[in-house]
């Protein structure tokens, strides 16, 4: 019986390995997105860094507008994927397209007219604002193709295909490295466009994302298929459903940038040094969560089929295996950082105050990685069983909590700096406790048998 349990432990580890490996590599590629934008920018100066640092605040709105559908998409193509109703699959990722789609403009258009007053919102002033208003506008005009290239990456991990998603992210970071140099500095026949080139690069990169990764699902390759000729028209019934789930994983990621962006406010009224080295910071942090939000993704594709094949012994496993998965990569990430701030923030500056503030942020702050893979691996049980409320919650409260704290330590306490590093890691520290009583609660799988049997209930 025990080599059983254990047989059973290590085939899910094994199985929670293999999904999630091409997802770290596609993510680091994506990360190697703000790493080279930050390095060839920084050779523009401490204000471009800074500008660039604050503007990819915006990327968490982006990313919270994708979730919305993203998340509400795949726990439902994973489910009827493990139910092997692959027709219904299908329809799933039809109708995430177009309302990524119907979506996408509205948002786009917005963010374009008002990215000064966003920019000035999270704290931008004078050559700050005005180069990071420019970078932003940009940036706005490729997020049509990027919102319907979430859900296109979706639909692939939902069917458990996480190696399709990691090709195209190969060949966007590829011209992004490529036009990144030739467009900020004017190389060649190309105009220098300093801070804008970095944009005009990321953009070009994410409508190319799309085209490839639309063709492939075209084709079908990856056991789901979009048949782009046949009549498209949404389904009230099938949105809604989407939508129950997707809305609460998108106010969680909008906590997440109205925390980022809380940050960003406080340490903006200490000094341009401290802004600049906690944009170099968090670049250097998302290396650690590239592994744990691949496990917590691998963990939502593996909990939507298992509970899609009404198998929920294997359903606890899962979640069992992904939260002690995270917790070990994260101890040994928060020891390396830890160990090797100065070396680390050197890389992007030489400037020796960005360098003491970094690394200041680095000993303080890596203590909180732990918490930050238990978060993310629950969510992704949360996120595959349909139940995407308690990590709003959770976030929620963490939000407001960092925010009292930040200002109670920073100022009233009067820790300056320091004390908005230790805020995030108590506040980190609480939303871990509270997503893990809500998963030892067990009410979370009865969430997404009810999630099933009720969008069957729609079709028949």
């Amino acid at each position: 019986m025990q080599n059983t349990i254990q047989k059973s432990y290590f085939n899910i580890f094994k199985q929670l390995t293999i999904l999630a490996w091409p997802i770290v590599l596609a993510f680091t590629m994506q990360v190697g997105y703000n790493i080279i934008d930050i390095f060839w920018v920084g050779k523009l100066g401490t204000a471009a860094i800074a500008a660039v640092s604050l503007a990819g605040n915006v990327f968490f709105i982006i990313l919270a507008v994708g979730q919305i559908i993203g998340s509400g998409s795949v726990a439902l193509i994973a489910q009827f994927y493990g139910a092997k109703q692959i027709d219904n699959a299908n329809n799933i990722v039809k109708q995430s397209l177009l309302l990524a789609s119907i979506i996408a403009l509205p948002v786009c258009i917005s963010g374009f007219i008002f990215a000064k007053q966003i920019m000035s919102l999270l704290g931008g002033r004078a050559d700050v604002l005005i180069i990071s208003t420019g970078y932003l506008k940009i940036i706005f005009i490729g997020f049509f193709f990027q919102l319907i290239s979430f859900s296109i990456n979706y639909a692939f991990r939902g069917a458990g295909d996480m190696k399709t998603p990691m090709k195209i992210m190969l060949v966007a970071t590829i011209i992004n490295l490529v036009l990144d140099p030739l467009l900020i500095f004017g190389i060649g026949f190309f105009p220098r466009l300093e801070v804008q080139g970095a944009a005009i690069a990321t953009v070009i990169a994410k409508c190319v994302s799309f085209l490839v990764g639309f063709m492939i699902l075209m084709k079908g390759k990856s056991g789901i298929k979009v048949k782009i000729f046949k009549k498209w028209y949404l389904e009230t019934r099938v949105i809604k459903t989407i939508l129950s789930v997707g809305i609460p994983a998108g106010i969680s990621y909008s906590l997440m940038a109205f925390s980022s962006m809380a940050v960003f406010r406080i340490v903006s009224s200490f000094s341009e040094y401290a802004l600049a080295a906690l944009g170099i910071g968090i670049r250097i942090l998302q290396l650690s969560s590239l592994p744990v939000v691949s496990i917590g993704i691998a963990t939502t594709t593996l909990i939507g089929q298992s509970l899609g094949a009404r198998n929920l012994k294997k359903t606890m496993q899962i979640g069992h295996v992904s939260i002690l998965f995270s917790t070990a990569i994260m101890v040994f990430f928060g020891i390396v950082f830890i160990a090797n701030a100065k070396l680390l923030f050197s890389i992007f500056t030489q400037n020796y105050q960005v360098i003491n503030y970094g690394i200041q942020f680095i000993q303080i702050v890596s203590l909180y990685l732990v918490f930050v893979g238990i978060i993310m691996s629950l969510t992704g049980v949360f996120r595959g069983a349909g139940d995407t409320l308690p990590p709003m919650f959770a976030g929620l409260f963490k939000l407001a909590l960092f925010i009292i704290l930040a200002i109670l330590f920073s100022q009233k306490l009067r820790m300056g700096i320091t004390g908005v590093w230790w805020a995030m890691f108590i506040s980190y520290g609480i939303e871990a406790i509270i997503i893990a009583i809500w998963y030892a609660s067990g009410k979370w799988h009865k969430k997404g048998l009810e999630l099933l049997d009720n969008i069957n209930r729609v079709h028949k």
